[in-house]
């Protein structure tokens, strides 16, 4: 009986066939590339988004400013936070995934959530920072705080009807033509 033809042999390597190891190959170098490019993230664009939140006629400090739609899917720039300065200004930035962050955010409508949190009511500002002190130091020796004596919670300050998601009453439309300046006066 005769054996197989030379060239068949030729196109074995290890017993696999070489047009195996080339499409191995092409799938590897595509997966690759695809990582480092973020698999189309570069397609958002954003345009630029600010506004003032005012709470009792004065501006509200350190307050984070949520707009989101649809699935509030971050991959796809759903999301656009910014926090606000002692004037109660924030400018909206738009994160793509855990790595890429755009200035500003897409255009559609959103559902806008505020939100600020405080020290628990009782306790003062320099008792609080006293208390975060201790846990970090204790905390870095690796033990645990003992029960009863771990930090408290911060609290909301606004009511859900501004800081509640899916339950804030507020809203904005970014646009192409903007100005994208949005207020929101909290009462």
């Amino acid at each position: 009986m005769l054996s197989p033809p030379f060239y068949r042999k030729s196109l074995m390597i290890c017993k696999v066939p070489l047009i195996r190891l080339a499409l191995l190959y092409l799938t590897t170098c595509l997966i690759g590339l695809m990582a480092l490019t973020g698999c189309g993230a570069s397609k958002v664009s954003t345009v630029s988004a600010t506004g003032t939140v005012m709470h009792k006629g004065n501006p509200l400090e350190g307050a984070s400013v949520t707009l989101s739609r649809g699935g509030r899917d971050i991959t796809t720039g759903e999301i656009a936070i910014g926090k606000t300065d002692v004037e109660g200004r924030f400018s909206l930035t738009t994160y793509i995934g855990p790595q890429t962050e755009l200035k500003g955010a897409v255009i559609g409508k959103y559902d806008v959530t505020i939100s600020k949190y405080i020290i628990p009511p009782g306790m003062t500002e320099a008792q609080y920072k006293a208390l975060v002190a201790e846990v970090d130091k204790i905390s870095a020796s690796g033990a645990m705080m003992p029960p009863g004596q771990q930090l408290p919670d911060l609290v909301e300050m606004l009511p859900t009807k501004y800081s509640g998601i899916g339950k804030s009453e507020l809203s904005a439309e970014v646009t192409a033509k903007g100005p994208n300046d949005f207020p929101f006066d909290l009462k």
